[in-house]
């Protein structure tokens, strides 16, 4: 007997993409903070919340309108919070200066 293949779904409008895109960037974004790639996971959120942000815009539904707007500024606030923990990192790992030593001239 042949197995049966899978309906073809039907193609996505143009705000069904973005919001994919947006939700796979999330994902990701999630995926690189777990992973410990903060500037990776920055720039993930920040896109994420820009495309949301432009769904927001042209939607007429206010219960869409509230999702995309509230998951923006989600992304937002994990966006500002890695960047404000980021600093601390690196200055923990990076050497400090060099005591004895003058300047280049």
């Amino acid at each position: 007997m042949e197995a049966m293949q899978a309906a073809p779904k039907p193609p996505m409008t143009r705000a069904q993409k973005l919001r994919w895109y947006a939700n796979q960037l999330m994902t990701d974004a999630a995926a690189d903070e777990k992973g410990g790639n903060a500037q990776s996971a920055i720039s993930h959120y920040l896109q994420a919340a820009d495309i949301l942000l432009l769904l927001s815009k042209v939607e007429e539904n206010y219960t869409a309108w509230k999702y995309y707007t509230d998951n923006a500024a989600l992304c937002q606030q994990k966006a500002r919070r890695l960047i404000a923990l980021a600093p601390r990192e690196e200055a923990a790992t990076s050497p400090g200066p060099l005591t004895g030593s003058s300047p280049p001239s």
